[in-house]
């Protein structure tokens, strides 16, 4: 191949600028050119607002000075349509006229998708796996996961010191729709007392229970992480509880918030619990320098698949060595909770009654 395109699309991921730096530098090396497409799959459709503003040609020079830089260069943005048929061969038509021969997509599950779909009308197509949440299965990180980790865990220990200064109980929602990896390594590495996450049930009762059995046994305060889907595993009857809580009536109806949720767990416990969502910080900020290292290993590793008519396939990093996988076996697969990580959580925090 003499010319690939190289897109960042979905979510952004810190790291996601160091495998787009070495995608085109390591092309370069190989005598070939690179095409960045802006905006995810609107790129390759050439449906920007500005036409002029949908691609532009990378070199060495355009990718220096990005490798530590937050989000993605190239912007992202989701494409609701691009699971149409037409849609994917309109991309591969502009890309062909461009004189494209393959390309790099750096993204979660639904880029992949895309990615395949295309892989499939003809168009070689090497996936990045860049996502916070860390849900894909087939490799051991995603890009932007040790990222999201750390940030999570600095706002997490100021979050603790003046929670420990009023002796109160804090509940910190932190990203993962589908996966509690990031609840979990979080938890774990801040010496939390509890983690919620999707995939394991729980009842509000019992967290409620340990906050009063804690503050019983002179804890000075007490660390909830909640995974933002946390709310599909809660097994509890709200109406029920809402009904018999003079203090809870006012949201028996309400749908359930992280700070709804505080409010119901202080009522219950009898201790002051506040409610924090970290939200978008923790996608922002400088990559750490595992996901820069990540980034330029994956990144390299799709062009030289490319380099060699390999397509169809997700790069990925199985005990430090890179991988890569037919996309047919990994999209859709959610990675499972990692019940070892979960019980150790429990283990560590536990207070003998």
């Amino acid at each position: 191949m003499k010319r690939i395109g190289v897109l960042t699309s979905g979510g952004d991921a810190p790291g996601m600028n160091a495998a787009v730096r070495a995608v085109v530098r390591t092309a370069v090396y190989h005598d070939m050119s690179v095409i960045g497409f802006k905006r995810g799959y609107n790129g390759p459709l050439m449906q920007n607002r500005n036409h002029t503003d949908d691609f532009e040609i990378l070199t060495e020079r355009n990718v220096s000075g990005v490798i530590h830089r937050g989000g993605t260069f190239l912007m992202t943005a989701r494409c609701l349509d691009f699971h149409k048929q037409e849609v994917q061969e309109k991309a591969i038509k502009n890309m062909r006229a461009l004189g494209l021969e393959g390309l790099v997509v750096i993204g979660g599950d639904g880029t992949f998708r895309g990615a395949h779909a295309l892989n499939n009308l003809g168009f070689p197509t090497v996936g990045i796996p860049g996502t916070i949440d860390n849900d894909l299965a087939y490799t051991d990180f995603t890009l932007g996961f040790d990222t999201a980790v750390n940030t999570a865990i600095d706002s997490v220990n100021r979050i603790r010191e003046t929670s420990e200064s009023h002796e109160r109980a804090s509940l910190i929602t932190v990203m993962g729709r589908n996966c509690g990896d990031l609840a979990v390594h979080t938890a774990l590495a801040c010496g939390a007392e509890y983690a919620l996450v999707p995939e394991k049930e729980w009842y509000v009762e019992d967290i409620a229970d340990k906050l009063k059995w804690g503050v019983l046994t002179g804890k000075r305060s007490n660390i909830i992480i909640f995974a933002e889907g946390a709310f599909n595993s809660l097994k509890s009857n709200m109406h029920e509880l809402c009904h018999k809580y003079e203090a809870l009536k006012g949201i028996e109806n309400d749908q359930m918030t992280s700070s709804k949720l505080a409010h119901v767990l202080e009522v219950l416990s009898g201790h002051e619990v506040r409610a924090t969502v970290l939200g978008y910080i923790q996608r922002g900020g400088s990559p750490s320098g595992s996901d820069r290292i990540l980034g330029s290993r994956l990144g390299a590793h799709a062009v030289e698949l490319l380099l060699n008519n390999k397509g169809g396939r997700a790069v990925g990093i199985r005990e430090n060595k890179i991988i890569d996988v037919p996309f047919e076996e990994i999209t859709g697969v959610i990675r499972p909770l990692n019940n070892e990580l979960v019980d150790l959580i429990n283990v560590l925090s536990h207070n003998t009654e």
